[in-house]
Parts: structure tokens; sequence; C-alpha cells
């Protein structure tokens, strides 16, 4: 099954280009594995767009390929980018998008209970579809019964409890079919911003707690 997170360099170097032209001298922060992103290749692209210095965590202070020159772990005074570099402030293009594969869908009369403790039960007969994603990928449980996703390009509810490897989506009257894609954030779906709402948690950390099984894909 897909757990993907697709790393969009093209906006990545986009958002650079014009944080780098009110402050050419700034510094990329790419603590936590760039934030869920992926160290190696958001360093690469960094350094590629114009950036001169990058932060990073003392356990990745060392990166093949990369001048150590062009890396530090210790505060500074001058500018560090963070949310905006990756899309996540609510203005620039988002740079990842995360999406999950539907591995099921079911289709259920009125007053349904969904998930662990039927914290969630079906207003009408409609069609739930079952998304291969859960909190051990890193998509907070407080998401339950407050976020949503998007399917086919219709933002749906995501309902019930985040189980550890999936969760569940009322779709109303739309009907996907299995191996459809659900997207969480990002391009063409809710913002991660919004998700860092629903979550109570920054866009940053929520990106940074994407979980190894998800695939980083770059374009």
């Amino acid at each position: 099954m897909r757990r993907r997170a697709l790393i969009d360099l093209d906006a990545f170097a986009t958002n650079l280009a014009r944080a780098l032209e009110s402050d050419s001298d700034l510094i990329l922060d790419a603590r936590a594995d760039a934030y869920g992103h992926g160290i190696q290749p958001i360093v690469a692209a960094a350094l590629a767009a114009g950036v001169g210095t990058v932060r990073v965590s003392p356990s990745q202070s060392v990166l093949p390929g990369i001048r150590r020159s062009a890396l530090m772990t210790v505060p500074s005074k001058r500018r560090l980018l963070g949310a905006e570099a990756y899309g996540l402030d609510g203005a620039s293009p988002p740079v990842m998008t995360l999406i999950g594969e539907i591995v099921a869908v079911k289709h259920v009369g009125p007053d349904a209970g969904v998930s662990y403790g039927y914290t969630y039960r079906t207003a009408a007969p409609t069609t739930l579809a079952l998304v291969a994603l859960g909190y051990a990928d890193g998509v907070p449980r407080l998401a339950s019964n407050r976020a949503s996703v998007s399917i086919g390009g219709r933002p749906l509810p995501l309902v019930g409890r985040i189980a550890m490897d999936q969760f569940v989506v009322d779709c109303a009257e739309h009907v996907p079919t299995v191996g459809d894609d659900a997207v969480l954030f990002g391009a063409g779906a809710p913002s991660a911003a919004e998700w860092g709402e629903h979550t109570e948690r920054p866009p940053l950390q929520l990106t940074a707690g994407i979980g190894s099984r998800v695939e980083r894909v770059y374009s």
C-alpha cells in the first residue's frame, strides 16, 4: 500500500528565491531531517538555490557530498528561515503533499459507528473510505473528527478515531475506488497550517513527525 510524501523541490526553490530577495544572508533551518522533508536533497537544493548556510541537527552535521562549511549546529543572530521555505506559512507554495492509499470502501446506513469507541456515527446512509495512514506514520490522533482530507478533489471529513495504521473518511455521496489517493495536506488539499490548527501543533512540528515508512518522492 502507498504511503507517500511528495516533495516539490521546484516549489522549495521558489520559496527560497523569494526569501533571498529580501535577505541574501539568511540561514535555512533544516533541523529534524529538514522537518520531515529529507535532509540530503533539501540541503543540496538549498545550496543550489543560493543559500549559503544551513542549520542542521548535531546528528546530521556531516552529509555526503555537502561541504561542511555550509552546515552549522549552533544558534545565530542571522535570520533563520523555516516555515516559509517549506510552504508551511499559509502563503507560500507547499513543498510537501502527504498522500495515503484508499484500501477499502464500504457503504453503510445511518447511525453506523466508526472506528474504536464509535466516537462518530453516520447521520445518514453514506460511503466510508479506509485510508492506509495512521498515528504510526505521524498522523496526529488529535485530527480525529476534526480534520479533513481531499479525495477526488473534494474536501471530506476524517471521522472516528485515527488508528495505528489507518483512518476513515466519510465520503457522503462521493464513491471513491480502492487504490485512489487521499491527500491529507499539501497541493490541492487542506493546508498543513489548517492541520496544525486541528492538531494543536505548529506546521513544522507536524511535518517533522511524518514517519519513516512514508516514502519521500522528490520532483
